[in-house]
């Protein structure tokens, strides 16, 4: 059994691809398992794959049609055998010793969550000093003190959300998958995966170089104009509940109202978002009698009321309150 699964979504990336793979085949810790999944690619990517995996025994393909990032990722669990668990978007590269540095890290610590730094580069592997986020304190961290990093990071938090600067306890994902066929993918992700950890370490070593290129899924435009926003806010609403944070679970409700009450952001040109946004509005106001029954507070079960009347009422009764 490898030490070691890493997996590579594919698709529409000849340009960046064998920079990728051949970053992840050049590791200073050899036992890992590679994984590329041909996301059905329309270019060169399959054959690029199947070259990959003739010249290296530790290289495994899939090739499925196409289904999006958290599909090819879900693939990729599906079949892994590692120990542990790190991704790489394909358009990106490891440094050569990354995943050695991040699992000697783990061995010392015990964590089962492992992060790595980042440095942004631009299409051809220049670093962008500008858009580099800046170095950070090296540190262990209990799930509670991992949200409160979160919540107070501001823009830092790509560093707590993504994917792929991560080195993860393969169990971590034994009843857990990518959201398919949403953006922020990892975001859906992200709560059930902390709440499985004991710790998580965080260490500032930058062993990701993070390739910002026009067209990537994470180029694709302000989150708030989209309903998945709104939907793992939600999502996130009923796990912090769930776990006695009701205060938490407040706030994150309001941010999801506050985005859908932001109605012309988004695209509503047909009935399936139609409908996506009335459910996310007609769970606004489940979640927000739930907090009532939780909290015992009466105020709550108002305002559950009230949004199931419509986002224009509330709207109108929180103008009237202020």
């Amino acid at each position: 059994m490898p030490t070691i699964s890493v997996i590579i979504p594919v698709y529409k990336v000849e340009r960046y691809l064998d920079a990728c793979v051949a970053s992840v085949v050049g590791q200073t810790y050899p036992d890992l398992e590679i994984i590329l999944v041909d996301d059905g690619s329309p270019d060169n990517c399959p054959a690029l794959c199947d070259a990959w995996a003739a010249k290296d025994t530790r290289i495994r393909v899939i090739h499925r049609s196409n289904g999006g990032l958290s599909a090819a990722r879900n693939s990729g669990l599906d079949i892994c055998t590692g120990e542990y668990i790190a991704f790489v978007d394909s358009d990106d590269r490891l440094e050569p010793e990354t995943l050695e540095r991040a699992l000697r890290a783990q061995q010392r610590s015990g964590a089962d969550l492992v992060l790595f730094h980042y440095l942004c580069t631009d299409e051809n592997d220049q670093p962008l000093p500008d858009r580099t986020p800046a170095d950070r304190e090296e540190e262990a961290l209990m799930p509670s003190q991992f949200w409160e990093k979160f919540f107070t990071s501001g823009d830092a938090c790509t560093y707590y959300v993504v994917a792929w600067n991560k080195l993860y306890r393969a169990e971590l994902f034994h009843t857990l998958r990518y959201a398919e066929g949403k953006r922020y993918e990892d975001m859906f992700l992200l709560p059930n995966l902390i709440g499985q950890c004991r710790k998580i370490l965080c260490l500032n070593f930058r062993g990701y170089r993070y390739a910002q290129r026009t067209g990537s899924i994470m180029s694709q435009g302000d989150p708030r104009n989209y309903l998945d926003r709104s939907e793992y806010l939600l999502e996130w609403t009923t796990t912090f509940a769930a776990r006695g944070d009701t205060l938490r679970a407040e706030g994150l409700l309001n941010d999801a109202i506050e985005n859908l009450a932001e109605k012309d952001r988004f695209d509503l040109s047909t009935p399936a978002q139609q409908q996506r946004y009335r459910t996310a509005c007609r769970a606004c106001a489940d979640a927000y009698r739930d907090l009532a029954q939780r909290t015992g507070r009466s105020s709550m079960l108002l305002r559950a009321a009230l949004l199931r009347l419509g986002l224009p009422v509330y709207q109108a009764f929180l103008k009237h309150k202020a």
